[in-house]
This record gives C-alpha cells, sequence and structure tokens, in this order.
C-alpha cells in the first residue's frame, strides 16, 4: 500500500523506530469491546476498526435533531445481532420518545428485527416505554436481575421526566387555573436524581458486561462565552460524569442526488454527513473525531465512510481519478471501489485496512520523548 510521507524535524534522540506492516496489522476482535457498525468510529473509540464502545458501560450520545443518534444506535445493534459472539446478548430500545419508525428489516437486517425488545410488555404484548426516570430505572434493574448481557438503548433522556416532576406540573396547573403562583420549578427533580440512578446502575452493569446507550438531544447554550460550546445537553453533570463515552453528532451537509426532469434539473436529498466528536474517552484518553454519511434507505455507509478516510490521509494510491489498491486487488475509480467491496464481500478486508492505517496514523502522533518515570 502506498503510504504518503509525513515529515517532520528529527534528531537521533527523536527519530522514532521504523515500524512494520505486521505490528500495525496485530489488531483484531477484542474480548472487552461491542461493534458499533461504523470502522472509523470505531477506531476513533477505541484504536481498533472491529469494535469501539466499552461493555459493562455508560454511554452518551449527544446530537442535534436528525444527526442520526438513534440510526447509530439501531446500527450497534445490527453489528451486535449479526455477531455470533453476542448470541446471548438482548437487544432493548426504550423508544421513550414513541418515534422510532424505521424499516428494521430493510435497514438493518432480519437478525435484528428477531431480537428487538421493549424494556416491557403489556399484557398484549406490546411494548412499554419508560414515561419517566423511575420507570427507566426499574426497566434496567429488571434486565440485570436476568443476569443475561444486554444492550439497552434510552431514545431519549430528554423524553423521560421524574414522578415528582410529573406532581410539580398537576400543581402548577392547579394553581394557575386559580390565579396562583407555585414555588419551585420542574425539571429540577430528574436532574437531581440522575446521579443516584446512573451510579447504582454503572456498579451493576460490569457485571454482566451490559452496555447502556443513553440517547440526548443538543440544546442551545444561553449566554455561551466567545470561546465556549454553543450547545449544550440535558440531564446536569451526572450524564457527563457517569459516562465512558461522550459522544457528539452534529449535521455536516447534506447529500443530493442531481437527475434531469424534462428539461430541467432537479436535486433530491439521499442522506446526510454526520460529524461525531468525542469529548470524554475513557477508553484511551484521545478525544478524537470521525464522519460517517447516513442514507435513509441504507443507514450508516461504512464502506464510504472507510474509503473517504483512507482518503482523508492520503493512504490510497491515486493515479489522476483512478484508486490503486492491491490489497484488495482493485484499479478503479472510487464508485467501482464501493461496487468491488460489497460484490466480492472484502468489507472485513476495508476495515484491516482501516485499522492498519489508524494505527500509523495514531504511531505517527506519539511523542518521541524520554520517559520521566520507570
Amino acid at each position: 500500500m502506498a503510504i504518503k510521507e509525513r515529515k517532520r524535524p528529527q534528531t537521533e534522540q527523536t527519530k522514532p523506530k521504523k515500524r512494520s506492516r505486521k505490528e500495525t496489522s496485530a489488531l483484531k476482535y477484542p474480548d472487552d469491546l461491542i461493534p458499533t457498525g461504523c470502522t472509523v468510529l470505531n477506531c476513533a473509540l477505541a484504536d481498533n476498526p472491529y469494535a469501539g464502545f466499552r461493555k459493562g458501560r455508560i454511554i452518551n450520545i449527544i446530537g442535534d435533531s436528525s444527526a442520526g443518534k438513534t440510526i447509530l444506535a439501531f446500527t450497534c445493534f445490527a453489528a451486535v445481532a449479526s455477531t455470533p459472539d453476542f448470541d446471548e446478548y438482548r437487544l432493548i430500545h426504550d423508544d421513550a420518545e414513541q418515534g422510532q419508525d424505521f424499516d428494521v428489516k430493510k435497514l438493518f437486517g432480519n437478525k435484528l428485527l428477531k431480537r428487538l425488545e421493549a424494556p416491557a410488555v403489556d399484557e398484549d404484548g406490546e411494548g412499554i416505554p419508560s414515561g419517566n426516570v423511575q420507570d427507566f430505572h426499574m426497566h434496567v434493574l429488571d434486565a440485570l436481575d436476568e443476569e443475561r448481557p444486554f444492550i439497552y438503548v434510552l431514545d431519549s433522556w430528554d423524553s423521560i421526566d421524574s414522578e415528582e416532576d410529573e406532581k410539580k406540573v398537576d400543581e402548577f396547573r392547579k394553581a394557575w387555573k386559580k390565579g396562583n403562583k407555585t414555588a419551585g420549578n420542574y425539571g429540577a427533580a430528574k436532574a437531581r436524581q440522575a446521579s443516584q440512578i446512573l451510579r447504582n446502575i454503572r456498579l451493576k452493569l460490569k457485571k454482566t458486561n451490559s452496555i447502556l446507550i443513553i440517547i440526548s438531544q443538543t440544546r442551545e447554550k444561553l449566554n455561551a462565552g466567545m470561546f465556549e460550546s454553543k450547545v449544550t445537553r440535558s440531564g446536569g453533570a451526572a450524564l457527563k460524569f457517569y459516562s465512558w463515552h461522550e459522544l457528539w453528532l452534529f449535521l455536516s451537509k447534506k447529500i443530493d442526488k442531481e437527475f434531469s426532469k424534462g428539461s430541467s434539473k432537479k436535486k433530491i436529498q439521499l442522506g446526510v454527513n454526520t460529524n461525531a466528536a468525542l469529548t470524554k474517552n475513557r477508553q484511551t484518553g484521545k478525544n478524537r473525531k470521525a464522519h460517517f454519511p447516513i442514507f435513509y434507505d441504507l443507514g450508516i455507509d461504512d464502506v464510504q465512510a472507510s474509503i473517504e478516510f483512507l482518503l482523508e490521509w492520503d493512504y490510497l494510491k491515486k493515479e489522476k481519478q483512478t484508486l490503486v489498491i492491491p490489497e484488495l486487488d482493485f484499479k478503479g475509480t472510487k464508485q467501482k471501489l464501493v461496487e468491488h467491496i460489497e460484490n466480492n464481500n472484502l468489507e472485513t478486508a476495508l476495515q484491516k485496512l482501516v485499522g492498519e492505517c489508524w494505527t500509523e496514523i495514531e504511531n505517527d502522533a506519539k511523542l518521541e520523548r524520554k520517559r520521566r518515570f520507570e
């Protein structure tokens, strides 16, 4: 594989040791991680192309509306459902927003469709989502009581209240009708209880190697300073404190396709490009970024995201508009490369290639300094 040389000032003391391809190819499927379904995101999370989310932990995915938060969670579900190592895992979607309307079979496969479940069901077999934080807490504890590993997705944190806040709303309403005022505000009880609930859950997740993924919505931060982020998320400090990964998703741009209709040209939107930024990463300690396209009739395009990553870092040999990849026995355009990979089931080989390149980049980025402590 042709690698574009990255030059930097070096001395005999700082010159890095030359690494062989064997070293950068040593990555294998990790026992302590769960796949996200997106190779470049796996790398950003855990320096491993095959999996990224840590077992036994809480993950917080925060994002703009339509940035792909739920699609990412379902892609993780689908990747797990397609991996025999996770056949014993329960896949629980707590649709507290009651906004999930995907064609699960088409986008994520029949294996996930058969295994996807709600946190609870009524007498008619209909799923019961959480209505407040107490429901959510009890649903997770019920899942833990089964002593089977699971992936539980709360979709989303913003859509549930607490019992105390629900009572507070009733008080406000009764007082309002009488023309009176009520002290306090609703929303406070949920924030107070979050720390206790997440602490209690976190200690028990590790026993079964389960994962809790909490989806949050971005909110505009009022009175943000010049150098501060303009967005935040609800839940107070508890979500940030107890999360192993804090992952923010932002829309980058729309993906449009232009076509001719009669004498005019039209555009139709096929999807969006999403930027993922880690602001907390206890797995590697590094806050990395990843980019991936999401198509409405495909989901996350892992092949396209991987190719774009390799092109961005100049790890593919280009001859004008032609790509040459000996590892994949390919020479042709980018579109032909996508077809070549999918038609020949080379997705795993592409993952390996991305992992090798990611490892080389991370190795090049390491400080070549004398260790302070032995």
